[in-house]
């Protein structure tokens, strides 16, 4: 029982930093006005209500996306998300409804969670892990989209958040970050040390979801 409740105060104790640690990166991010020039602009999928309806949230960040394309940020945008609905070939579609040229983007449409969007947009032959990328999402999911790139090979990793204007709100959304961030390093501390034992990674990447 002992260990139990180590484990225990343990977990919630992760939480708890993770929480407060996300929550102050949302409060204190000061959205940048000039990001430099990338090689391309990396949006997370945020789900989508059907198979042609995005959430609130992908839509947001794919108007955002697009500003930046617009603005010269990077030639080409990435758009990761699958699962049941798989989100990023909507997000895509709607970013050339709103004039991206469709040669300028790029669909992976596989990555079921923030670990495998960025596991798998490593996998892309177009993209090299040592030059710039700007990672677009929401501001309560930036730290943890960046640690996951990072973790993917990334080296150098600009944030931009979908939400710029957003102020610190102690909602479900950033509730749920505290619970994802111990999570996320448990099964990337995981599957690191399956790629060191060699072990194939059809054999775990399924656990990353």
């Amino acid at each position: 029982m002992t260990f139990i409740r180590w484990i225990f105060s343990l977990a919630i104790l992760a939480m708890w930093c993770a929480l407060i640690g996300t929550g102050l990166f949302v409060a204190m991010h000061e959205p940048s006005d000039e990001l430099p020039e990338a090689q391309a602009i990396v949006v997370l999928g945020g789900g989508a209500e059907s198979a042609s309806t995005l959430t609130p949230d992908s839509t947001q960040r794919v108007a955002h996306a697009v500003t930046l394309f617009e603005a010269g940020a990077a030639p080409q945008m990435v758009f990761t998300g699958g699962g049941a609905i798989a989100d990023a070939p909507i997000m895509a579609r709607e970013a050339a409804a709103a004039g991206v040229t469709e040669t300028a983007l790029v669909i992976e449409r596989r990555a079921q969670s923030t670990l495998q969007n960025a596991l798998f947009t490593a996998d892309l032959g177009n993209l090299d892990k040592t030059q710039p990328i700007i990672l677009v999402t929401q501001r309560y999911h930036l730290p943890r989209a960046w640690a996951s790139f990072r973790w993917a090979g990334f080296q150098s990793i600009h944030l931009s958040a979908a939400d710029p204007d957003a102020g610190l709100t102690l909602d479900q959304r950033l509730l749920w970050e505290a619970v994802k961030w111990p999570v996320n390093v448990l099964r990337a501390g995981a599957a690191s040390a399956a790629v060191a034992a060699d072990v194939p990674r059809e054999s775990w990447v399924s656990y990353l979801q």
